[in-house]
């Protein structure tokens, strides 16, 4: 039960305390006005061999045992009422730790992205280059007499792997660079990634409707939505299977104030109805709106497909 119930609770208790004592007050008006006492007293008098005339005494009793009955549950519910709001807020407390939390992780989360990617183009890059250079050198060796075809075959083989290495290293590297952290660079990045996208996916048709960021968002609301739309892009290439994909970035004025609106929409194959859970793509957009106060939605369109939306307070 809600705190606002029990609140309400002891309300409506008042409010029957105040009533049952107006009540009183008129029976007891009513009383006087009747001589109650002196007619009760007469009528007892004749049924003396029974004891009636201490029914009064009894009835008395049992209303000092029920009051008192009654302000013990009072003291109890409102000790109670007490508990539930201190534990209430100690779960609020604990969700703003949460949050300030789940920030914290994301922000190491990009300082290990940038990690990696300089790992991979310092150190993994280079040798990938060095291989393919003396592949390349040993195919174009062709004047030595004593080269077996068969090594040609060979550097052939290591250059095309080298190459292939080569070109999923930069793919990580696109995947892994830093998101933008000012609003400028978001939109800009936001361009850059989408086009990057579709030259990966050209049979998509894509409608794009990305407003420029006019406000200086923080750097962590510009990280969010540049990861947000990024990792949509890449359920859609791996999961949907689609052929149409709209990208919707604006910003809206309601009674909430302003907010960042991101929706993404394709006509894929969606989610099946046997699924109880997202994958862990989505459930990571959820934690990184749920970290910037946004609200996410995630669901099946009606002819086919899905929606992926967000809002965010700015």
């Amino acid at each position: 039960m809600k705190i606002k119930e029990f609140w309400n609770i002891r309300k409506h208790s008042q409010r029957d305390a105040a009533v049952i004592t107006v009540v009183i007050s008129l029976i007891y008006i009513f009383i006087l006005w009747i001589d109650l006492a002196e007619t009760l007293t007469n009528w007892f008098a004749q049924y003396e061999e029974v004891q009636l005339d201490e029914v009064p005494f009894l009835l008395l009793l049992i209303a000092f045992g029920m009051a008192w009955f009654s302000r013990r549950r009072m003291v109890e519910l409102n000790n109670e009422i007490h508990l539930r709001v201190s534990a209430e807020e100690k779960i609020m407390q604990l969700l703003v730790q949460n949050k300030a939390l789940t920030r914290h992780v994301l922000k190491i989360q990009e300082a290990e992205r940038l990690h990696l990617a300089r790992d991979l183009h310092d150190d993994i890059g280079q040798y990938l280059l060095a291989i393919r250079l003396d592949a390349s050198a040993l195919n174009l060796s062709k004047k030595d007499q004593n080269l077996h075809a068969s090594t040609t075959l060979y550097a052939k083989r290591i250059l095309a792997n080298a190459q292939h290495i080569q070109e999923m290293t930069r793919t990580l590297m696109r995947r892994l660079r830093p998101a933008p952290t000012s609003s400028q660079d978001c939109t800009a990045a936001i361009s850059i990634l989408i086009k990057e996208w579709h030259e990966q996916q050209p049979h998509i048709q894509l409608d794009i409707n990305v407003e420029a960021c006019s406000s200086l968002f923080t750097e962590q609301i510009n990280i969010t939505i540049y990861r947000f739309i990024q990792e949509a892009l890449t359920n859609i290439s791996k999961h949907a299977d689609a052929l149409n994909v709209s990208i919707s970035l604006k910003s809206i004025s309601n009674e909430r104030g302003r907010l960042l609106c991101i929706e993404i929409i394709d006509d894929g194959v969606g989610f099946k109805a046997e699924e109880t859970s997202y994958g862990m793509g989505i459930i990571g957009m959820r934690e990184r709106i749920d970290a910037v106060n946004g609200t996410f939605i995630a669901k099946n369109n009606t002819s086919k497909g899905v929606t992926i939306s967000a809002q965010i307070p700015i």
